[in-house]
């Protein structure tokens, strides 16, 4: 299994703050509008207290209350409506931010490019890019809102105590303080816990990505049940850690009803002798008893999403190794590809380049690949050729020297990856029919169009014989298709972005003799006009080359055919 290295020692809190500040409008407006939220129940229990107060000991009827009545029912309308407006507010600055982050994300995921993510578990990354940055929508639109409510209307209450009375305003302001304290407490094992689940969250995702990859390798070789069980396993641990989670969360309530109660018990019981004394008013001993369950409501409520600032610091540690992976792509403009003027070749000017600064694999290499000239690169394994041509992609860039290309003016381009279709080893190809496998490169192109790169690469005959033909589902991965066949729908659907700069990778590794010829005859018609770039070590492919290009300890020999000479 790939390994997955979560660094919980990160500035996560740092990275959310700074995520935090670009809502500060949204969060702010929230604020605003619970805090007027607040205001309007305070005002509420007044006219409530006053209204019990005047049933009760001063002889009013009920209808000499219907003002009082009908501005107790504007407010709390007033109040439902400016809470809901504000966690409407916050909402949808979350929802914004989560997914700028997760088009930031992914567009620095492109950046860094296939050689930047080798070490990096497929596993791992599907899991931060979809439940690590959905953990952040819950902090953003409630843990930041409710921390701050925790602050305003606390202190909203304890000014009107203070103006009721002193000795209930003490206890308030004693009792209070505790709560966050303990909270904190507890939030230290809680953070603990929340890291260690967040880790098997993304092991286990890795592992079940490996399984499915590799199932059939596991079958052949009677451990497909030892792999499930060891998914299994994985599973009931991060069933349990959640379990822990879940036993530290009623801790924490427990904790915070306790004080609450106490309080509120203290409250009650001051107030109750006093009362007995005649020493305090019934309005306002009402009134206090009211807004005490009301001055430790945004702590309950913030305990209840304390744990979303745990569950996001842990998924930020994911979030953020991925940000801190250095790019290595070129950045591709988004025009079409065969605009501008035609390329008449690509040049290699001593190039040394490499994944280890210490340990280069092409080595001061030096080769000119030409238009209406098919290029094939050949050489024993381990020598360089794929690092030659992710360097042509533009997914590797040079330690040293150049990789430029020239038009028929010879002036160079700087986007000219732009202009670069790519075949691999292995094409993918999408679960749909035959014409939606090649509309991925053009989705406007019509019928016709499809007819014409079909038969530019010798598909057309195997399409149309095809039950549907077009309209043909190619299967999971093209599993109706023969190799050769994929092969060819590969070239078909590359030729479709009229590319300058044709690149493939070992196109003929797998096939039988007659489809390698094929193959490869295709691939020669196609080059006709471009720069046709084609690593290979099959006769049939070689056979068909103006141009071979070998490579040797880390340098380039080229030459016509299969003549050899040193760049």
């Amino acid at each position: 299994m790939n390994g997955v290295k979560v660094v919980m020692d990160y500035p996560g809190n740092r990275a959310l703050i700074g995520f935090t500040r670009r809502i500060g409008l949204w969060l702010g407006a929230a604020v605003v509008l619970g805090g007027a939220a607040a205001v309007m129940l305070v005002l509420q229990l007044a006219v409530l207290a006053r209204i019990v107060s005047d049933l009760a000991f001063h002889n009013h009827a009920i209808s000499d209350e219907r003002a009082g009545l009908t501005l107790l029912l504007a407010l709390l309308a007033g109040r439902a409506l400016l809470q809901w407006a504000a966690d409407m507010v916050a909402n949808e600055g979350s929802l914004r931010l989560t997914a700028a982050i997760r088009g930031e994300l992914l567009r620095h995921l492109f950046n860094v490019g296939p050689v930047g993510l080798t070490g990096q578990a497929t596993g791992h990354m599907v899991t931060v890019m979809g439940d690590g940055i959905a953990a952040l929508e819950p902090y953003f639109a409630q843990y930041v809102p409710r921390a701050a409510m925790m602050v305003v209307l606390p202190l909203l209450v304890l000014g009107m105590v203070a103006h009721l009375d002193a000795w209930s305003f003490v206890i308030l302001a004693c009792t209070g303080p505790l709560i966050p304290v303990f909270m904190a407490l507890v939030g230290y094992r809680a953070q603990a816990i929340m890291d260690r689940q967040w880790t098997q969250l993304l092991l286990l995702g890795s592992a079940f990505l490996d399984t499915l990859q590799g199932l059939t390798t596991l079958r052949l070789f009677g451990r497909a049940r030892d792999a499930v069980a060891a998914v299994a396993g994985m599973a009931d641990e991060y069933r349990a850690t959640t379990m822990s989670v879940m036993k530290v969360a009623f801790l924490t309530s427990a904790v915070l009803e306790f004080f609450a109660s106490l309080s509120i018990a203290l409250v009650a019981v001051v107030f109750g002798a006093r009362l007995l004394d005649g020493k305090a008013d019934f309005q306002s001993a009402f009134m206090v008893l009211l807004l005490a369950p009301e001055y430790f409501m945004p702590l309950r409520a913030f305990s209840a999403s304390y744990h979303a600032r745990q569950n996001a610091t842990a998924a930020m540690a994911g979030i953020s190794q991925l940000f801190a992976l250095p790019e290595t792509a070129t950045r591709h403009a988004t025009r079409d590809s065969a605009a501008g003027a035609p390329l008449v070749a690509i040049r290699c000017e001593d190039v040394t380049a490499g994944y280890q600064a210490d340990a280069p694999v092409l080595s001061h290499a030096g080769c000119t690949f030409r238009r209406n000239a098919l290029t094939v690169i050949t050489g024993e394994s381990g020598v360089g050729k794929t690092t030659l041509i992710r360097l042509l992609l533009g997914l590797l860039q040079p330690m040293q020297g150049h990789v430029t290309a020239v038009d028929e003016c010879g002036m160079p381009h700087a986007r000219w990856q732009d202009r670069v279709g790519w075949v691999p080893q292995q094409p993918r190809l999408i679960h749909g029919t035959v014409a939606e496998n090649l509309r991925l490169a053009d989705p406007m192109a019509d019928m016709d169009t499809l007819r014409a790169v079909a038969a530019q690469a010798d598909a057309l005959s195997f399409i149309e014989a095809l039950p549907q033909g077009f309209d043909t589902p190619v299967g999971e991965r093209g599993a109706c298709l023969s190799g050769g066949q994929v092969q060819r729908l590969a070239l078909a659907r590359v030729l479709l972005r009229n590319p300058q700069v044709l690149i493939l990778d070992e196109p003929t590794a797998s096939l039988d003799l007659q489809s390698e010829q094929r193959v490869a005859a295709a691939i020669a018609r196609a080059a006709v006009g471009r720069i046709g770039i084609v690593v290979a070590h099959r006769p049939a492919m070689i056979a068909q080359a103006a141009q071979v290009v070998r490579l040797r300890d880390g340098r380039l020999f080229s030459g016509p055919s299969t003549v050899e000479c040193a760049a």
